[in-house]
């Protein structure tokens, strides 16, 4: 059974060998009755980076920088705020030392 992967803003705290540097971005857009989920949008990207880091044979993403920005869309009856997330980390394999 292989280990769940993990994203981090901190370094790993195994030995590991680059693999490569990942970015992402996701968003969330208000609703006629709610407002933008931030939630869903910092799940979204962390979901993408974990599949980027799978992707290219990763054991985990460390190093994570995360940064948003609220822009408002302009909607045909109003405008509303959308949430985006960009993301970027590196993809680490695990190696074992001899």
């Amino acid at each position: 059974m292989t280990e769940a992967i993990k994203v981090t803003t901190t370094a790993a705290n195994f030995d590991f060998e680059v693999v490569d540097t990942i970015f992402a971005t996701d968003s969330s857009k208000a609703k006629l009755f709610s407002s933008a989920d931030t939630d869903q949008a910092f799940s979204g990207v962390k979901s993408q980076l974990i599949a980027k880091c799978k992707k290219l044979g990763g054991d985990a993403v460390v190093d994570c920088k995360f940064e948003y920005r609220n822009p408002i869309s302009t909607g045909m009856i109003k405008k509303r705020q959308v949430i985006e997330i960009f993301a970027y980390g590196t993809a680490v394999r695990r190696v074992t030392r001899k």
